[in-house]
């Protein structure tokens, strides 16, 4: 593995005691991943993580800037490639670590590519239609649509000057959230480079998977993208609040992604509280319920004030 290569995980202070079980859950289910670096806390914060410790420790923090900041660093130690996982989005079963260790990063450098996203285009939720590559880029999707999702913020693979050029994009306005980063850098004519905008691509998941499925789960996933691609084409329609009632009944957002870093699409956390289909999935398991008592029981303390990070 190159040193050049890195994992660097943004933590908002309010999540900090997620961060612990995102090292966790890496070190489980990726044990040869590349070195880890938290970004957004203090060192007390911190505790025994690995952390690019932030410069200015007031509240509220500013997240491009603190990502930025960790991102220059990282470039100054010689890091090219930065696989950015926000802290809630932990992988839930084993990596493809000879995929993500190697074979993604080689084909960032070759396409000259800005990101590589690990939410694959082959999800049930996204509906994009882009060019495919073939067989040598294992089918990934070029992103050069109107409606492609560039610089999403779900788990990627980074070339780190792209996400430091995204960062500082944002932080020309005024609203500095990570909402904002998706948005202002997901535009087509985002004032980017060239070369960024046109180099971003998604995974195929299923063929990086390092649990592929057969033939029939292949024939299943399929079947299962046509029926919430016809199902999301409704929600438009439909009014508000009817709308939302419908997107909870379908759950668009309810699914766990299996690719090379498999994960639950909508993250672990909602609105300050675990987010409930996650709370839902982990209960299906024995050693998944396990994993969510323990989160359960140090959101608790941390709430009560109880617990600091270690």
């Amino acid at each position: 593995m190159s040193e050049r290569l890195a994992i660097l995980v943004p933590t908002y202070h309010g999540y900090r005691w997620i961060a612990p079980f995102m090292r966790r859950a890496l070190d489980e289910h990726w044990p040869d991943h590349p070195p880890v670096f938290s970004c957004g806390l203090t060192p007390e914060e911190a505790g025994a993580l690995p952390c690019l410790p932030i410069r200015d420790p007031a509240l509220p923090r500013d997240w491009p800037t603190f990502v930025r900041d960790a991102a220059v660093e990282l470039r100054e130690r010689g890091v090219c490639q930065v696989y950015l996982l926000l802290e809630e989005h932990m992988p839930l079963a084993p990596c493809h670590a000879g995929y993500l260790n190697f074979t993604l990063p080689r084909l960032l450098d070759e396409l000259q590519a800005a990101q590589i996203a690990l939410m694959g285009w082959d999800n049930r939720r996204y509906s994009t239609r882009a060019p495919l590559l073939g067989p040598a880029h294992f089918r990934m999707m070029h992103l050069t649509g109107p409606d492609g999702p560039r610089f999403h913020l779900h788990p990627a693979l980074w070339r780190i000057d792209a996400l430091i050029a995204c960062c500082e994009l944002v932080l020309r306005g005024e609203d500095h959230s990570p909402w904002r980063f998706e948005k202002v850098c997901d535009k087509p004519d985002a004032d980017l480079p060239e070369m960024w905008r046109l180099g971003c691509y998604q995974v195929c998941g299923r063929l990086l998977s390092a649990e592929p499925p057969g033939p029939l789960g292949t024939r299943v996933r399929q079947l299962e993208r046509f029926f919430f691609h016809k199902m999301m084409a409704l929600y438009p329609h439909l009014p508000r609040r009817l709308g939302a009632l419908y997107w909870r009944a379908l759950g668009f957002d309810d699914f766990f992604y299996h690719g090379p870093y498999p994960m639950f699409f909508s993250g672990v956390m909602a609105k300050g509280g675990l987010n409930p289909p996650y709370v839902r999935f982990m209960q299906k398991t024995p050693a998944r319920r396990a994993f969510l008592a323990e989160l359960l029981a140090e959101k608790s303390a941390h709430e009560s004030g109880e617990r600091v990070p270690s």
